[in-house]
Order: structure tokens, then C-alpha cells, then sequence
């Protein structure tokens, strides 16, 4: 998926690597430097930005939260762009493999307008609702975020997607459109297909995951994957997902610069019980897990409300790290 380049690309002498090396250090200090932060001001404080070329992996169950977590992820930046002096070019890519682009724009609007994703499934929609709704897709025309994947109206004309597909489809939105893009969203890594002959498909997915890291370093911006976990997850007295527990692959670690895991803690227990020592209440908390970061804190498990009706996403403040064993909780 890497660019097309010669070996004099690859090659810093002394001189160029410092003169880089000391223009990157200015660009953090003086705030101009693309760092993009998640959005949620206490996980800021702890998460580092994220910096063109990683590879970011968000691992959760399915109905864990992915979508809803990097839709909104990927919103928020896209709002940060329309705010931002001299970036009218500068979009946010979202490729999914999942969702089509019409069930997208739903959770969008869903969490502008508060209104209910499975009442707008079963077009079960008021007047004022519908008012409300167009509003809502005026806003959207107008904001820098990108889609790669399938439309139902275009079903019969839809093309196969793979990551090949996907960074042709990258390039033309950087040759033919003239655009920048910022940070690119994928959902979700196990839908992707591979390419040529299989071996198996614990190879295949991580050679998927390999060819992402390639292809944040080509276009040089973040790539953020959704990563399903495994159902042995689910067995678990703590059902976290960890770094190796990735669907088909276990390189989460060795192939991503930063790594996140999702769980709704209600699936697993009743009001009231226990989840990582806190009580559970209600149905919309979930834990955002950061599993690494290189240079910077992991082990560290953030309480957030997330409502899978609304599609929001809101922090409720509370952070938890590792002590000898035990979690300490504190409100930030």
C-alpha cells in the first residue's frame, strides 16, 4: 500500500535527520504541529495525541461500541477542521465495511437531533422529526468528513473494496479532489477481505494489519482500525479485551502505535454488581481501556456514557489505573 518511491526517499544524512528532527520538536512547542487529541477532555489528559502515520487499534466485542466510538471520534476532528484557520482542504475519511453510507448519515443525525436510530430504522418519523432531519443534512453537506464504502442506491454498481481499493480510492481524493486528508477511520479490520492466495486467515488479517501501518506512513496521517475481538473475551471474571486478543490476529501490539479496547460493562453485569470494582448503573456506561501508547500512560480505563439509542458519546469524568492488583478510582 506504500507509495511509490526511490531510495533516495528513505536516506536522511546527519544534517537532514536533525534539521527534521528539530522542525517536528518547533511544531509541538509552538502548537502548529497536526497532533489530533480523541475529543474527551479528562482521556486527553492521559492519551497522547495522535501524530501522521501511526496506527491506532480500538478493540471491542461486537455491539461493544466501535462504530459509535470512531464515528464520533471522527465527527469531532471533522468539526475541529471547519474551526481551524487555512484548512479548507483538510478532510476526515471514514472507510467502512459494514455500515452503508445512508445507515452512517442516521447515527449522525440521530445524535445532532436526539433522535431514536431504531424509530428512524423503522421510519417511524414525525413531521417535526423529519423538519429536523433535513436541518440536520444541510449541516452535514457543509462538514469536511469524507466516506469510502457502499451506498444502497449504488449497490448494483458497488466495486469490491480491500486495502488496495481502498488506498486507490485515498489517492484519488488527494489527485482528483485536491484535498488533505487529515486522519483516516476504518471499520472494521475482520470485514476486509484479503488478497491473492490465503493461507489462513489469522495470516491474512495480519497481513491486513501490517499493509494499514503501511498505508498510514504513505499518506502520512493517523489510521484508526476497529478491531473485533474474540469470543473468549467473554468467558472472562474482567471481560476487557487486551492487546492480543484481536479476531484472527494477535500483532495488535507490534503493528500499532496506540491501542484502545471498549466494553459495555451491562452485558456482563446486573445493576448494581461489581465491573472492575465500581458499581454498574444502567445500561450506557462504557469503559474505554488504553492498552499502549508509546511514551505515555497505559493500564488506565476511563468511564464514559455511551447511548447506543442516541449514538452519544459524553464523559462521566472517572478514571482508574493499576495499583499492586487493585484499581484505584478517582473522579477527574
Amino acid at each position: 500500500m506504500l507509495a511509490d518511491t526511490n531510495a533516495e526517499d528513505l536516506i536522511f544524512t546527519p544534517e537532514q535527520a536533525s534539521n527534521a528532527g528539530t522542525a517536528y520538536l518547533k511544531g509541538k512547542r509552538d502548537k502548529t504541529a497536526l497532533a489530533i487529541p480523541l475529543g474527551l477532555p479528562t482521556l486527553d489528559k492521559t492519551m497522547l495525541p495522535l501524530l501522521p502515520g501511526e496506527l491506532i487499534s480500538i478493540i471491542a466485542r461486537p455491539g461493544g461500541g466501535k462504530t459509535g466510538f470512531m464515528m464520533r471520534w471522527a465527527r469531532w476532528w471533522a468539526n475541529q477542521i471547519s474551526e481551524r484557520a487555512n484548512a479548507e482542504n483538510h478532510i476526515v475519511v471514514y472507510a467502512t465495511w459494514e455500515q452503508s453510507v445512508e445507515e452512517l448519515h442516521s447515527f449522525m443525525v440521530a445524535a445532532d437531533e436526539q433522535l431514536s436510530v431504531t424509530n428512524m430504522a423503522r421510519g417511524e418519523i414525525s413531521d417535526d422529526e423529519w423538519s429536523r432531519i433535513l436541518r440536520s443534512g444541510v449541516d452535514r453537506i457543509l462538514q469536511p468528513l469524507w466516506f469510502i464504502g457502499h451506498s444502497l442506491e449504488r449497490r448494483k454498481k458497488r466495486p469490491a473494496m480491500n486495502v488496495t481499493t481502498l488506498a486507490g480510492a485515498l489517492r484519488k481524493i488527494e489527485d482528483d479532489y485536491g484535498k488533505i486528508i487529515d486522519m483516516v477511520f476504518i471499520d472494521y479490520l475482520q470485514r476486509i477481505p484479503a488478497e491473492g492466495r490465503v493461507e489462513s486467515k489469522a495470516i491474512a488479517t495480519s497481513d491486513i494489519l501490517d499493509r494499514l501501518k503501511d498505508g498510514a506512513l504513505a499518506f502520512g496521517c493517523p489510521f484508526v482500525v476497529g478491531v473485533q475481538a474474540r469470543r473468549e473475551v467473554d468467558a472472562r471474571d474482567e471481560p476487557v479485551p487486551g492487546l492480543d486478543d484481536g479476531q484472527w490476529t494477535s500483532n495488535c501490539e507490534q503493528s500499532s502505535d496506540k491501542v484502545f479496547s471498549l466494553v459495555r460493562p451491562r452485558k456482563y453485569r446486573n445493576e448494581g454488581e461489581k465491573f472492575l470494582g465500581r458499581d454498574v448503573v444502567g445500561s450506557n456506561q462504557m469503559v474505554i481501556s488504553i492498552l499502549k501508547q508509546k511514551m505515555g500512560m497505559d493500564n488506565v480505563h476511563y468511564w464514559v456514557k455511551f447511548d447506543p439509542i442516541y449514538n452519544r458519546l459524553d464523559e462521566l469524568e472517572i478514571r482508574q489505573t493499576a495499583n499492586n492488583g487493585r484499581w484505584n478510582t478517582e473522579k477527574r
